[in-house]
């Protein structure tokens, strides 16, 4: 399926399909087409914090995230994030998000360490972008949501680490978080 060439509200862009298979590094062929390439594609060269509801590689990054496909929502906020200001609020709250989600694929990767390390870097990103409402999301309530989920990485004693999955942030993008 081909991505639509105009900009959907947020409610249709949720209800966009999700992938048929989560990409996981060294396990599965990585993917050369597919909805989230070309959203993230088409993304803005430059990301304006006041227009995250017509920017579909941001509100698309939260459905893939939702639906336990974490590389894939890194890759549609990547150029989110990079084409936010330097050293912006936006930017660090997307670079956090980033790192989140790739805590999350770590953890399908049994990668305990290198999750823990994600998901610790992601707090202190979302920290750098403060508590102010942006771009749909409330830092604040995500940050605290990520030092939750850190500590309970960090105790998890359980065998294999796919359970920790069901206990992920769970990440909203609406106008009520503003």
């Amino acid at each position: 399926m081909t991505a639509p060439l105009r900009p959907h509200p947020p409610a249709a862009v949720a209800a966009w399909p999700l992938p048929a298979q989560a990409f996981v590094p060294g396990r599965d062929p990585r993917p050369e087409e597919g909805l989230f390439i070309s959203v993230a594609d088409r993304a803005p060269a430059r990301t304006d914090p006041a227009a995250w509801r017509a920017n579909e590689a941001w509100l698309y990054g939260f459905r893939l995230y939702g639906g336990g496909f974490f590389w894939e929502a890194h890759e549609v906020w990547e150029p989110v994030w990079m084409g936010a200001a330097p050293n912006s609020a936006e930017r660090h709250l997307v670079q956090g998000l980033i790192q989140l989600a790739n805590a999350c694929l770590k953890i399908r990767m049994e990668r305990k360490r290198a999750a823990l390390r994600l998901v610790r870097d992601a707090g202190l990103r979302l920290a750098e972008a403060g508590s102010a409402p942006l771009m749909g999301v409330a830092p604040g309530t995500v940050l605290a949501a990520a030092c939750g989920y850190a500590l309970r990485i960090e105790a998890w004693q359980g065998d294999g680490l796919a359970p920790l999955l069901s206990h992920r942030p769970q990440l909203r993008c609406t106008d009520s978080a503003l």
